[in-house]
C-alpha cells in the first residue's frame, strides 16, 4: 500500500509516491529530481548522518553537517531518518518502511543488500508494486560488476573523457560529477517509465542502471562513427567535434561562434572583412564552409582568433543574434547568478522563510509544468529530522522504543 504524502503547495506529478533514498553521490540527484516533483523522498542516513554532509564547499560561516552546499542543493524537499541497516533490527525496520513505499533507490555494491535480506527479491514479497532501482558503476552483471569506481572512473570508462580536452594533452574530465548526474538522470527516466507501467498493470519491477552505460550513451556520434569508419574520434579543444562550433578568446573573456550554416559563415567573413581582418577568407576557395574540416583549418582559426580579440563578448553575441545565429558568451559562475533571464523566469529563488534569519538562493527546475509546477517545499533536512514522524507516526513505534533504538546505535 502506498503512503500518501503531505504537500503544502498542491498536487505535483509525483505527489503520493513515497521513495526510500538509500543512495550515495551516484544517485542523490535522482532522489532530488523525484522530491522536487512532489514525491515523498525519505533519505535513509546512517546514524550520525550521511557522509555527503561533510563534503564542501560550505556556507562561509563555518564547517558543519548542516552547512554543506552539496547537501543543501541535492537534498531539497527530502525528509531524513537515520538507520543502521547493517544490523538485524535496522534491516527489519527498513523492510517495514518499504511496505509503505512505491520506490527504493540505492547505490550499494551488487549483492550487498541481498546479504542483508533487503534486495528487491525480499522487499517485493511484502510489496508487489515496489519499483526498486539499483545504480552501480557497471551494473549487476558482467565481468566488471564488482569493480569499484568514482565519478572520474565512470567518465573515463564510459568513453567520454578520451574525447574531451585538447589534441596534444591527456584526456580531460569535465567540471562537476557529470558521470554521477548522468546516471541519476537515466535512473530518473527509468523510474518514471516503471511508474507508468505500474499504473497500467499494477506491477512493480527491478531497475538495473550502469554508470558506464549511462555515460556511453552520451558520447553522441563517437562510437557510431568508429563502427563505420574504424577511426577513433580526436580531442578537439575549443572546437566542437564537427568544427562548425568553436569558443574563442575575445576582449573580455570567451565567446562561442557557430558557423554550421552557409549564411553564418558568410556573415562572419563579411564582418571580419569590414574590420579589415578577413585576410584571404573572402576569396572563393573559402566559400565552402566545409573547408573548416580540411587542412586549412589552422589558417582559418588563426584569422578568426585575431579578429575575435578586437571585440567583446556582448558585441559578438548581439551582432550574431541580430542575424539569427546561435552565438553567445561563455559566462562565469557569478554571471549566471546575476543573469536577468534566469531570474525573470524564476529559475533562482531567494527565500528567508526556509532558513530564518538568512536569505538563501536556490536554483530551481530547468522545466516549466503549467498545471503542476516545481516547488521548493522545504530545504534539505537535518540529520534524522523526521525520525519520530516516520518511526512513531507511520510505523507506530512507541517513543520509548525509538529512544532505546537510538541509544543502541540502530537509529
Amino acid at each position: 500500500m502506498l503512503a500518501e504524502t503531505q504537500s503544502s503547495g498542491g498536487q505535483q506529478p509525483l505527489t503520493g509516491i513515497r521513495v526510500l533514498d538509500l543512495s550515495g553521490p551516484m544517485g542523490v540527484y535522482c532522489g532530488k529530481l523525484m522530491a522536487d516533483m512532489g514525491a515523498d523522498v525519505i533519505k535513509v542516513e546512517p546514524p550520525g548522518g550521511d557522509p555527503m554532509r561533510e563534503m564542501g564547499p560550505f556556507i562561509p560561516d563555518g564547517v558543519n553537517s548542516e552547512r554543506s552546499l552539496n547537501w543543501l542543493h541535492f537534498n531539497t524537499n527530502k525528509r531524513s531518518i537515520t538507520l543502521d541497516i547493517a544490523v538485524t533490527q535496522g534491516a527489519e525496520l527498513l523492510s517495514k518502511i518499504s511496505r509503505q513505499a512505491g520506490v527504493v533507490l540505492e547505490t550499494f555494491p551488487p549483492g550487498y543488500l541481498d546479504s542483508l535480506g533487503l534486495a528487491y527479491s525480499h522487499l517485493s514479497q511484502g510489496n508487489p508494486g515496489l519499483i526498486y532501482a539499483s545504480l552501480t558503476p557497471f551494473g549487476q552483471t558482467g565481468p566488471y560488476k564488482n569493480f569499484k569506481a568514482t565519478d572520474l572512473t565512470g567518465f573515463a570508462m564510459g568513453g567520454y573523457m578520451y574525447v574531451t580536452g585538447w589534441p596534444d594533452t591527456p584526456p580531460t574530465r569535465l567540471w562537476g560529477s557529470q558521470a554521477y548526474h548522468t546516471t541519476s538522470n537515466r535512473a530518473f527516466i527509468a523510474i518514471l517509465l516503471a511508474l507508468y507501467h505500474r499504473m497500467a498493470t499494477g506491477e512493480g519491477q527491478y531497475i538495473d542502471v550502469s554508470m558506464q552505460e549511462a555515460v556511453a550513451a552520451t558520447t553522441e556520434h563517437v562510437n557510431t562513427a568508429y563502427n563505420y569508419t574504424g577511426e577513433p574520434a580526436v580531442r578537439c579543444g575549443f572546437r566542437h567535434g564537427g568544427q562548425f562550433v568553436a569558443t574563442w578568446r575575445c576582449k573580455d573573456g570567451f565567446v562561442s561562434i557557430t558557423t554550421n550554416t552557409q549564411q553564418a559563415w558568410d556573415d562572419l567573413r563579411d564582418w571580419m572583412a569590414r574590420d579589415g581582418m578577413a585576410g584571404d577568407l573572402s576569396s572563393e576557395k573559402f566559400n565552402d564552409r566545409f573547408i573548416l574540416r580540411g587542412e586549412l583549418s589552422e589558417h582559418i582559426e588563426g584569422l578568426i582568433q585575431a579578429w575575435a580579440l578586437t571585440h567583446t563578448r556582448q558585441e559578438i553575441t548581439e551582432w550574431g543574434q541580430s542575424r539569427h545565429h546561435p552565438w553567445g558568451p561563455a559566462v562565469r559562475a557569478d554571471e549566471i547568478l546575476e543573469n536577468e533571464q534566469l531570474w525573470e523566469r524564476g529559475y533562482f529563488i531567494e527565500s528567508e522563510a526556509l532558513h530564518p534569519g538568512e536569505k538563501m538562493v536556490y536554483p530551481g527546475s530547468p522545466y516549466k509544468l503549467s498545471r503542476s509546477p516545481w516547488q521548493l517545499r522545504h530545504p534539505a533536512p537535518q540529520v534524522g529530522q523526521h525520525n519520530r514522524e516516520i518511526y512513531c507516526g507511520d510505523l507506530g513505534l512507541p517513543v520509548d522504543e525509538l529512544d532505546a533504538l537510538a541509544s543502541q546505535g540502530v537509529i
